[in-house]
């Protein structure tokens, strides 16, 4: 019989569950760059110490602020918390001169977030309004199209969503930092090399993969605004469900329609079938988030059916991303 896995062992669920980073992302960091080197159980499992969980945390918040993971992940913990913390005092220094806009942001006060984008991600439009803390401005398809709506409100954070970054991606961030005076912007991707992401990123500008989950999106907003992330809470009527992570939507609803439309033209019918099983399964989501609010005696129900129904959608979103770039698709 296998041994029994102490505290302060973990399996690859639990870490990937706790860090935030995917299996196959932490298989990778392991055999092609050592990030780490987990010992095994008597049946073969990885088995990770408390000492490469600290190191994964960090390996995750330096590349998720743009540094590439093949020039970090052989460096020590302690390595690595002089570099996040060198990072940290760079990102403070610039929002101290950053908040010379209108001066600091008091405590107690609300973070200003605007999301802008035609087809944003379901999760973020659903979830950042459960958090107080965060003040949710709106939605707008485009900068013209929120200056038509209002163009007196203050705005802390844009939360932009690109399915890559790109040259276009540079010019529409730098848009909204000289002509709207957007104290910071998060950029939500997912897709983009190293030396684009790279060269998007500042001290004013976060990329960040769209699978982020939404409670630390939110965070990421009120540390990037120089708020007080104490006054970040779940409300009461909150639909965001901390204890399984919902995943953030992979593709728009309009880009499930054309990698329906283009399989025909190929041989492989997959791309369309897994966009079909994605949007039922997005439509389920939908359905499962409205019952947890409009019905309290099943709401614990219908917030294990909505957490259960995404998981399963991001799982067919990675398969589906294999194909597409199996076949080459561009969308």
């Amino acid at each position: 019989m296998e041994a029994q896995i102490r505290n302060d062992e973990y399996k690859i669920g639990a870490v990937s569950k706790i860090t935030g980073i995917g299996t196959e992302t932490l298989r990778a960091w392991e055999r092609r760059y050592q990030a780490v080197v987990p010992s095994r159980s008597e049946s073969g499992d990885r088995v990770y110490s408390s000492e490469d969980l600290a190191k994964l945390f960090l390996l995750k918040n330096l590349s998720d602020a743009g540094n590439s993971i093949g020039t970090i992940a052989r460096l020590s913990v302690q390595e690595l918390k002089s570099k996040w913390e060198t990072s940290v005092q760079l990102s403070d220094q610039h929002l101290n001169q950053m908040n010379t806009h209108d001066g600091q942001m008091e405590n107690n006060q609300l973070c200003r977030v605007l999301l802008l984008g035609e087809d944003f991600p379901l999760r973020v439009m659903d979830g950042m309004s459960d958090f107080a803390g965060i003040e949710l401005l709106g939605h707008a398809d485009s900068i013209e199209n929120w200056k038509q709506l209002d163009q007196a409100s203050l705005v802390h954070v844009a939360i932009i969503e690109r399915p890559t970054i790109n040259e276009e991606t540079r010019k529409y961030v730098s848009k909204l930092l000289k002509e709207m005076g957007v104290w910071h912007v998060i950029v939500l991707y997912g897709f983009g090399s190293q030396i684009e992401i790279n060269q998007l990123q500042s001290p004013q500008v976060s990329a960040i993969r769209s699978s982020i989950d939404v409670y630390e999106l939110a965070r990421l907003c009120m540390d990037r605004s120089g708020g007080d992330a104490k006054n970040l809470v779940v409300t009461n009527n909150s639909t965001v469900y901390l204890e399984d992570s919902l995943p953030t939507r992979r593709y728009s609803s309009r880009q499930l329609g054309n990698l329906a439309r283009i399989s025909s033209s190929i041989q492989c019918e997959c791309p369309k079938h897994l966009s079909d099983l994605i949007k039922s399964l997005v439509a389920f989501e939908i359905y499962s988030a409205e019952c947890e609010n409009k019905n309290d005696r099943d709401a614990e129900l219908h917030s294990y059916l909505h957490a259960t129904s995404a998981q399963s959608r991001a799982i067919l979103e990675d398969a589906l991303a294999h194909v597409i770039k199996h076949e080459n698709i561009q969308i």
